[in-house]
């Protein structure tokens, strides 16, 4: 076998690049239309052009798709499930509209057993079920449309507004599964206090959504944040009672009108928010108004769970008595002096207003932490600056050169000099708690662990002289990824602060060459790798000598190594250069059927 080669790197230094996203997203990808009857890939249904932009199998920011909506009402119940889409309206001088009618508490033909519209169900009326998938949302954004992204388009509910013909076709009526008892007609108010029930306009599970001057309209529940961390700037949310909810994840709301929409029926104290444990909310100059119709005194939020973390910073009332004196109040016994509400800054035509009368302890005398980079940490939103962002300069070191990542949404460095010590991710605290002494003073490219979340290529960077590439790759990932193909197994660990252990694995690159940094499997349930880049020279020799049929490289002949040689078989997985020699059964230079069977057969005999 060839000797492989390293040696130690020199030059201290740390170079550090943010994530941001290098082109604007409508610069690359794909663009699909709804509404234009000119364009070429126009659809007539937003729910057609989300099934056409899953069949592109976005995986990155460069693979994003756009669909622009023409301006117009779309009545369709929206669901998205398919990262990297961007819904726009091009044109923000008329409005862009996405509604459905479903409300909690009535039943309809159109909701299938899962609780959601079915297409079938609505055509065969057979039967009425209830909404029961996310308080009859109008539009889902599932787990997997991770990096969504909704400029100039209004979300509404239409419950709690008016009767829709489609829902008098539908059949709406009582369910009886909550106390509302409100007959549902044409014409009849149903922005009256009686007739309101959860109904919300846009429901999030996803990481890293985005929207921008995007408006939500409902009355009770409008907008459920229970996603990762997402951003909305310059948006409207418009509703009475909770109407910004969720649970999980971290959100900030940036410049944003907190509407109280109010009831025909006479004015009554709501809340802006309703949040549970382990979430993290920010508004930060935002505005609370009402609406056209009464409004009595209400509240920033109450606690639906008993830790709730919301904050209002620079916050501006339209007038003072718009939220009462205490600010916050309580929910299903979760009192508001527990949870984690925080206010500062609060103003009513320019001044400051009367904060004397606030729940004990919510009062801030300092804004420290509650700031927007803060919150969301290394992720800088594409709207963070209205949707203009910088082209980014790739890095560069002494033998890593032109590291350019793919994704623009996390914080990567590069490390010279690295220490047996370091960090492994940018994204993470963990360490090295042990690392062979010859990487000491190696180069390293340090890179977020949150990477494992893009099926897509992380990276790509040159090398700047012929070199050794190391990719510590947690052992728990049962399949190594198919880039790394090339790579070979040292036979050396290392071990991190948090008990992870690394396998070591190399190739070497002559100088120029472009080298792909690809995804770890998308395996959740692992950490991400770190690459340490080293030049040249003879010190580690490929492990010997080869053992026939131990695939997996541990030592042991069973049934992964069988398992793991059809997956190579199949294209669904690599192998490295050990790997391929043990699989190598009948010893041909090559892997093929005989060398599974052969395997197959040696297993069945020594069982």
């Amino acid at each position: 076998m060839q000797l492989k080669k390293q040696t130690a790197a020199c030059c201290a230094a740390v170079l550090i690049l943010t994530a941001l996203p290098a082109i604007p997203a409508q610069a690359a990808g794909t663009d699909l239309y709804v509404g234009y009857a000119d364009k070429q890939g126009n659809y007539s249904t937003v729910n057609a052009a989300v099934s056409a932009a899953a069949l592109r199998n976005p995986s990155s920011e460069n693979d994003r798709v756009t669909i622009h909506i023409a301006p117009g009402t779309y009545r369709e119940q929206v669901t998205v499930n398919t990262p990297y889409i961007s819904f726009v309206n091009d044109d923000p001088s008329k409005q862009v509209t996405l509604t459905w009618y479903y409300g909690i508490g009535y039943k309809y033909y159109s909701v299938g057993s899962n609780g959601e519209y079915s297409a079938d169900a609505a055509r065969a009326k057979n039967a009425k079920n209830e909404p029961t998938q996310r308080w009859g949302c109008s539009v889902r954004l599932r787990s997997g449309s991770k990096f969504f992204r909704a400029e100039n388009i209004i979300f509404e509910n239409s419950f709690n507004r008016y009767v829709t013909d489609e829902e008098i076709a539908d059949g709406v009526e009582v369910s009886g599964s909550q106390s509302i008892n409100f007959w549902r007609q044409k014409g009849a108010d149903v922005q009256q206090k009686s007739a309101t029930e959860r109904a919300a306009a846009l429901a999030i599970e996803s990481d890293y959504t985005e929207f921008l001057n995007c408006t939500f309209l409902s009355s009770q529940d409008t907008l459920y944040i229970g996603g990762g961390i997402g951003y909305f700037k310059g948006c409207t949310i418009e509703g009475n009672t909770d109407y910004i909810f969720g649970q999980n994840g971290t959100y900030v709301f940036d410049a944003c009108e907190l509407r109280f929409k109010g009831y025909s029926s006479g004015g009554v104290g709501g809340y802006i928010t309703a949040m549970k444990d382990k979430k993290q909310t920010l508004f930060t100059g935002c505005r609370v108004t009402k609406g056209s119709l009464p409004v009595a005194a209400g509240y920033f939020g109450r606690p639906w769970g008993a830790s709730a973390d919301v904050a209002f910073v620079n916050t501006q009332l339209q007038y003072e008595g718009i939220i009462t004196g205490a600010g916050w109040t309580s929910m299903s016994g979760n009192q508001p002096e527990n949870a984690k509400f925080k206010e500062y800054g609060t103003t009513c035509n320019g001044q400051p207003v009367n904060t004397g009368s606030r729940v004990r302890g919510t009062v801030q005398y300092s804004a420290n932490g509650l700031d927007t980079q803060t919150y969301l940490g290394a992720w800088v939103p594409y709207y963070l600056n209205g949707g203009t962002l910088p082209e980014i300069e790739p890095l560069s070191g002494t033998l890593v050169k032109e590291l350019k990542p793919h994704d623009y949404m996390y914080e990567w460095k590069i490390l010279e000099n690295m220490p047996l010590d370091a960090k492994l991710y940018t994204d993470r605290d963990y360490a090295f708690r042990t690392l062979p002494e010859i990487f000491a003073g190696a180069e390293q490219i340090v890179t977020p662990c949150d990477g494992k979340k893009i099926s897509g290529d992380l990276a790509t960077f040159t090398a700047g002289d012929d070199i050794s590439v190391f990719i510590a790759m947690d052992k728990r990932n049962q399949n190594l990824p198919a880039w790394m193909s090339g790579y070979w197994d040292t036979g050396l660990t290392a071990e991190s602060t948090d008990n992870v252990t690394y396998g070591i694995w190399q190739q070497d690159f002559p100088r120029g060459t472009e080298i792909t940094l690809g995804t770890n499997g998308m395996t959740g349930t692992v950490t991400n790798y770190t690459v340490i880049v080293k030049e040249q020279a003879i010190i580690i020799d490929p492990p010997d000598p080869t053992i026939l049929g131990d695939v997996s490289c541990d030592n042991v002949i069973d049934a992964r190594d069988l398992t793991l040689l059809k997956r190579h078989l199949l294209q669904q997985s690599g192998l490295t250069d050990t790997a391929y020699a043990n699989a190598d059964f009948d010893g041909n230079g090559g892997i093929d059927q005989n060398d599974l069977t052969a395997l197959a057969e040696w297993l069945r005999g020594a069982g």
